[in-house]
């Protein structure tokens, strides 16, 4: 059957409509929320002076905390409670929080909102993945590819529609304060929380009463985290996939350090106040920024499965750092707006290509019992990195952004990071390039055990 059947069958399937606009209405709130919060953080005259490292710091931390706390414990409440239940729940919990938000975000920069964002993003995690865990409920097994590609399509289309509408009201100066802006999302997360609970039946989304896990809820809490430790140990046994790992945690270290100056430049030393008060430049080259960032993914999608084939994938891990120092020793070089935006293209480049080799050598490296459970340690490893360097940065970066010398201490970092991968990996490639590269037969077999 062509994909133009499998979406006719989905169109005429009343129960994945419904879960779709629940799912709509939340992503779409969820875009809403998310931008009037960055406004809020980055534009916002009652949060106090805007160029401050540790609020841009904050900002992110707020947005990719919650993820990286609970993102490997969210499978053990979903196998064990009623989807639907938690979904309805985790909305009608967020549209409480977006009142909380209301009432707190008009008296300046204040934790008690801080941490509802921080409650409203991590349930965030909860709503998706039950999302997704319920499409075999309501979709046929012949169709669950298209329904899983129709729903993150569409949910992704109605993030960037929330995200637009929020942008739009306050770059036209509509006068929507922000609080209404936060207040707006929460009539979405409202109406979400209805249609789940309207539409479906306690246990219509899963899971069965005969599949669902048992032993209690910290039960599995607990196994969790000792399968994450299992995972850790079982990596010391891997050596290959543990020290591109390694390497991966140290660059969005790094990364988020070369973040942060970034943004504190652009929101300060860039910024000229007499000829764009408004900050309409600034924003103009965020989102130049932002576009770039992206177009280095793209790339590095298409260069990396060549570029292991032809260096194989420890010389293209060198290669990628190589780079990094390369770049980030041009930019304390220079200082100037334009080497950052190509600074942005090639350091995203690397950061994707560093990933997909990474996740490779686990799909290929790792044994399957352990596969999952290293993989969650990666996401945290990935996570962790990326928010230590954030604050890291937030400690040592002046408020206009302009540490040249911090940039230097970064280039340096990758050379040296550069330099002992290559001497600690010789013989430990991320997996076995024999049958992807010409280089593999230079390559001597691991001694892993």
């Amino acid at each position: 059957m062509r994909t133009e059947g499998h979406v006719r069958n989905l169109a005429g399937n009343r129960r994945f409509r419904h879960l779709l606009a629940v799912r709509l209405t939340s992503q779409a709130a969820d875009g809403m929320f998310q931008a009037s919060l960055a406004l809020s953080v980055f534009f916002n005259p009652a949060l106090g002076e805007a160029s401050d490292p540790f609020r841009y710091a904050a900002a992110v931390a707020v947005l990719l905390g919650p993820y990286s706390l609970l993102g490997p414990y969210v499978g053990t409440v979903l196998d064990r409670f009623s989807r639907r239940n938690l979904i309805a729940g985790a909305n009608l919990a967020r549209a409480a929080l977006m009142i909380v938000i209301c009432l707190t975000l008009v008296t300046g920069f204040n934790w008690t909102w801080v941490l509802c964002a921080m409650l409203v993003l991590a349930a965030n995690r909860f709503v998706l993945a039950g999302l997704a865990a319920a499409h075999p409920q309501v979709v046929p097994v012949r169709d669950l590819v298209t329904a899983n590609s129709l729903a993150s399509t569409l949910g992704a289309l109605a993030y960037g529609l929330g995200l637009a509408t929020t942008g739009v009201a306050k770059l036209i100066d509509s006068g929507v304060s922000y609080s209404m802006l936060a207040l707006a999302a929460g009539v979405g997360y409202l109406a979400s929380a209805l249609l789940v609970s309207a539409s479906f039946r306690r246990s219509d989304l899963g899971p069965a009463e005969d599949e669902a896990e048992s032993g209690g809820l910290w039960r599995g809490i607990a196994a969790t985290t000792e399968g994450m430790w299992e995972g850790f140990k079982h990596l010391g046994r891997r050596r290959g996939p543990a020290l591109a790992m390694a390497v991966q945690g140290l660059h969005r270290f790094l990364y988020g350090i070369v973040f942060i100056i970034a943004i504190a430049l652009f929101m300060g030393f860039f910024w000229d106040i007499e000829s764009d008060p408004t900050r309409t430049t600034t924003i103009s080259w965020l989102l130049v920024l932002a576009v770039l960032g992206n177009v280095g993914v793209l790339a590095a999608a298409i260069a990396t499965p060549r570029a292991t084939r032809v260096w194989g994938p420890k010389n293209w891990v060198v290669v990628l750092m190589a780079l990094c120092a390369v770049v980030v020793a041009a930019l304390a070089g220079t200082m100037k707006p334009v080497m950052f935006a190509v600074a942005v293209l090639l350091v995203n480049i690397a950061s994707q290509g560093l990933k997909i080799t990474v996740d490779t050598g686990i799909q290929h490296g790792i044994e399957d019992a352990y596969r999952g459970r290293v993989f969650s340690v990666n996401d945290t490893v990935y996570n962790v990195g990326y928010l230590a360097g954030l604050f890291a940065a937030a400690l040592v970066v002046p408020k206009n952004g302009y540490a040249p010398g911090t940039l230097v201490g970064v280039a340096l970092s990758y050379g040296l990071i550069c330099v002992a991968y290559a001497y600690l990996a010789r013989d430990e490639a991320p997996y076995d390039a024999q049958a992807w590269s010409p280089a593999a037969p230079e390559a001597r077999p691991s001694t892993s055990a």
